[in-house]
């Protein structure tokens, strides 16, 4: 299981300028998420067995904690990064991966943590309420598609606590109607987050 990149999910084609540009405005969230202690990112998506569920915990600069439930699966599957030894498996019993797949998530994780760019354009949309919650809103949208019908034109918006400038949700929906979110992020800055490696992990076999 390899972590899921948190700077693919916040990529959109660019667009041309809007009147209200704040663009800066949603750079400097997630700059600021990337310099705390730690965060959490977390989703659910559909699929033909069920919901799944995913949990990334990034505790910056070189700790990882990837947890993914579904009914497909036998039990909790994880991926851990500590420093430059990674390791993966179900419930906690863990194996460490080989070399290959361990460069492979720190670049990965690296990735996610770099200051955000390419996000496209953002105009504002000022304050606005989600799960009952007031946020400033930001919204990009795909205007590669502007001429189509808006209920199949995607925005992304971005909500950001205004107390501590911290993204709280990235939400992907059509522009237009009432579709549930295609895609629904919460961000969260838990206080009690501990990633230790595990002791003895046996090495990963190649089968």
């Amino acid at each position: 299981m390899r972590p899921f990149c948190l700077a693919a999910l916040l990529l959109i084609a660019a667009s041309p300028a809007f009147a209200g540009d704040c663009t800066k405005d949603v750079i400097a969230a997630f700059t600021k998420q990337h310099a705390a202690k730690n965060f959490r990112v977390e989703f659910s998506q559909p699929s033909a067995e069920g919901e799944v569920h995913m949990k990334i915990d990034y505790v910056p600069p070189d700790k990882m904690l990837q947890s993914v439930t579904s009914p497909a699966m036998p039990g909790e599957q994880q991926t851990m990064l500590v420093g430059n030894r990674a390791y993966a498996g179900t419930s906690g019993a863990l194996e460490e991966l080989l070399p290959q797949y361990t460069q492979s998530i720190i670049a990965e994780f690296n990735n996610a943590l770099a200051v955000p760019k390419d996000l496209g354009t953002y105009e504002c949309l000022g304050k606005s309420k989600l799960d009952d919650q007031e946020y400033l809103a930001y919204r990009t949208v795909d205007k590669a598609a502007s001429k189509a019908d808006p209920s199949k034109t995607l925005a992304r918006t971005i909500y950001v606590d205004s107390v501590s400038g911290l993204p709280a949700y990235n939400v992907v929906k059509p522009l237009g109607g009432s579709a549930a979110p295609l895609l629904k992020i919460k961000y969260s800055y838990p206080t009690d987050v501990e990633i230790i490696a595990p002791v003895n992990a046996p090495v990963q076999k190649l089968h």
